[in-house]
């Protein structure tokens, strides 16, 4: 991509959620967000069991990019960047939806784990500065991404299958799914490394856990960038959506119906990372993935 400024959006299809920003970009002054929107076609569902994308999923999927494509349209969008995560990544049949994509003339790319990792790295950085140790945790459908980095320079970059959806469908008790947790965190991630990190949580977990976090302390505001949550608020919330139904979490401020079913996992990958790195708590970005992106369409750091 080359870099410069004017209207741009980007998209970002993942397992569960395909997001979508426009923003006016100027090298000088960054980036003015102007629309934003976002679907659940859940294009993931199913995968671990048969390998590819599912053809309803597809389906569902196509839809909410043809309005998003739309939306560029109405906007006068002067260039789209789009990059596929987990799902199309690991699907045998990605490469035909990501063909169907750029048939809606919608240039999606299929991006590695680390690259995506570097997005959301990329955009805590810009949003939350560069000093002292950082640690970014990205949890989508199918993956959970680690950047950890000191003053700027990256010293760790990890894709790791414990997306909130992937988790969902192993249908796992809420014991066996922290142990399952655990086991991953443990032989992936140094504790001592990063203990005395800052560690910034982007991705839909972090947001729908903030927005239920404000609820709880009755903070009505819509902005959940910068939400500051201590570990105690996670795993007392976590205790609590456990041992709820499906209905009675769909009820629960702060928590949009359709995620009621994979937040549990979600919030449990939350958890786990806090208590493997021993860190007290976690600032939530309302930005991640497409933030980064257009910083990278723009050519800024």
């Amino acid at each position: 991509m080359s870099s410069g400024g004017g209207r741009l959006a980007a998209i970002d299809v993942g397992s569960n959620t395909i997001l979508l920003t426009v923003a006016d970009a100027d090298p000088d002054h960054g980036l003015r967000i102007v629309e934003e929107a976002e679907d659940q076609p859940r294009l993931g569902a199913g995968l671990g069991r048969s390998g590819r994308l599912q053809e309803d999923a597809i389906r569902r999927a196509l839809h909410t990019l043809t309005r998003m494509r739309d939306v560029c349209r109405r906007l006068d969008v002067h260039r789209i960047g789009g990059v596929a995560t987990a799902a199309v990544r690991e699907a045998a049949n990605g490469g035909e939806f990501v063909q169907r994509v750029r048939e809606l003339d919608i240039p999606l790319r299929v991006i590695s784990p680390e690259a995506e990792a570097a997005l959301s790295y990329r955009s805590a950085a810009y949003r939350f500065g560069r000093e002292g140790r950082m640690l970014v945790a990205d949890i989508g459908g199918g993956s959970l991404e680690l950047t950890g980095a000191e003053t700027g320079a990256v010293s760790l970059i990890l894709s790791l299958p414990l997306g909130a959806v992937r988790l969902t469908e192993l249908s796992l008790s809420g014991e066996e799914l922290h142990r399952h947790i655990q086991q991953a965190l443990a032989a992936a991630v140094s504790g001592d490394q990063w203990r005395h990190s800052r560690v910034i949580g982007c991705g839909g977990t972090f947001a729908t856990l903030a927005s239920m976090v404000l609820a709880r302390r009755g903070e009505k505001r819509d902005e959940i960038h910068g939400t500051s949550i201590e570990g105690d608020e996670v795993r007392q919330l976590l205790e609590r959506l456990s041992g709820m139904s499906l209905e009675e979490r769909r009820k629960v401020p702060g928590i949009r119906a359709e995620r009621a079913d994979i937040i549990v996992a979600g919030i449990a990958v939350v958890q786990e990372l806090l208590e493997v790195v021993g860190i007290g708590g976690v600032t939530v970005s309302g930005f991640g993935v497409r933030d980064g992106l257009l910083l990278e369409m723009m050519g800024m750091e």
